[in-house]
């Protein structure tokens, strides 16, 4: 079956408040498994609801709304839905006596206002909210479930999984089991992963597979649908196999772990200690060397240096300064950032230089970054991370 999610708020679209709600839903509804095939975003606006109503329930058998029933006058889900429906909207007895109910508790007297969030479409299914006022509901016509649900993630997160997967279960079927993946990859541009695993990437094909691009590290995630564990389990390791095949040494981990997870547990692993000096990204490397947690079993010391000189060779020499100062077995050492007379406002880039030195074997490398010099900075940091990577496992 084919699903939909529909985020509701001036405070989304205007980009006030990021969307992780939909995120959150997309996620749970693929395991069902059902094709998630749109997310909507639209503000607090009834056309713009009805609109949205129209195109998503066109796309999908499954809509999931979430926002828009709270008590002020700005709140419309409940009223559009019903209209799309052609219901009137009636006052549920339980969702009115819990709210009372929840305000009594905090010895707070009930603003007639809140009476709203105890409305739903005629012959719908009243959701409870255990975690706050408003109440969601079910309506079930025309061949389609449309479930509305408040757009407080904690709120929303208790009655999707108290009540909406558990209805979806029955509504999608037995019998089916999914299966995530996810590799994160790094050292190649988005563009080079899809040309190694093209194959792989066809739509329609299961597993699925898809590509995601997070300050140069991307994440290659794959979704299988099978009829028992073990033939989902199977696909699952068939893609596996081959993006190892295709991908080689670019693959940073299999679980989920993030660069920085990646570099401490190798370190730890080989018994290894790292020091670093920076320039070009003001402590940042030291500052994602220090993330995980125990990092004082490896991290001997960083220093943010103020000048030094660009080239290959000089930072092999601060590295192997910072390796001597702390008494580590692995110095790093990162240049100044560097902007090109090429680079213009509209198209900025910086480059720097580079170098790691473990035990006296000493890489080094230049870095080329599109963007400002933040941003610069920060993808320079994982780039020298993954460099350290490349070293250790050497």
């Amino acid at each position: 079956m084919k699903s939909a999610i529909l985020a509701v708020g001036d405070e989304l679209t205007c980009g006030y408040r990021l969307d992780t709600n939909s995120q959150f839903i997309a996620r749970h509804l693929t395991a069902l498994p059902t094709e998630v095939v749109l997310h909507l975003a639209v503000g607090d606006d009834m056309t713009a609801i009805q609109r949205a109503l129209r195109v998503a329930l066109d796309a999908a058998d499954i809509l999931v709304i979430s926002g828009g029933l709270g008590p002020t006058e700005d709140d419309l889900t409940r009223q559009a839905v019903a209209a799309y429906f052609g219901r009137e909207l009636v006052e549920d007895a339980e969702a009115l006596a819990r709210i009372q109910e929840r305000f009594a508790h905090r010895r707070l007297p009930m603003p007639q206002s809140n009476r709203v969030q105890a409305l739903v479409p005629a012959g719908s299914t009243v959701i409870q909210n255990d975690r706050g006022t408003a109440a969601g509901f079910y309506v079930e016509a025309m061949g389609k479930h449309v479930f509305a649900i408040p757009g407080v993630p904690y709120e929303m997160e208790g009655m999707l999984e108290g009540f909406i997967l558990p209805r979806l279960r029955q509504v999608v079927g037995a019998g089916l089991h999914v299966q995530r993946a996810a590799l994160k990859v790094y050292g190649l541009p988005e563009s080079a992963v899809n040309e190694r695993i093209k194959p792989l990437l066809a739509r329609g094909r299961n597993p699925l597979l898809g590509l995601l691009p997070v300050r140069g590290t991307i994440t290659v995630e794959i979704v299988a649908t099978g009829k028992t564990p073990a033939e989902t389990r199977a696909l699952v390791e068939a893609d596996l196999a081959a993006l190892r095949t295709l991908l080689g040494s670019y693959i940073v981990s299999e679980d989920e772990r993030e660069l920085p997870q990646v570099v401490a547990d190798l370190l730890v692993a080989r018994g290894l200690t790292i020091a670093t000096a920076e320039v070009g990204t003001a402590g940042l490397v030291a500052v994602r060397l220090t993330g995980p947690a125990g990092s004082e079993r490896w991290f001997r010391g960083g220093n943010v240096a103020g000048t030094a000189s660009a080239g290959e060779g000089e930072m092999a020499a601060l590295a192997l300064a910072a390796q001597a100062a702390a008494l580590a077995d692995i110095g790093v050492g990162v240049g100044p950032l560097i902007v090109p007379e090429d680079s213009t406002p509209a198209r900025p880039y910086g480059l720097l230089h580079a170098a790691v030195n473990l035990r006296g074997r000493e890489t080094a490398r230049e870095f080329r970054f599109n963007g400002d010099r933040l941003v610069v900075r920060e993808w320079a940091a994982d780039a020298v991370l993954n460099l350290v990577r490349l070293c250790v496992c050497e």
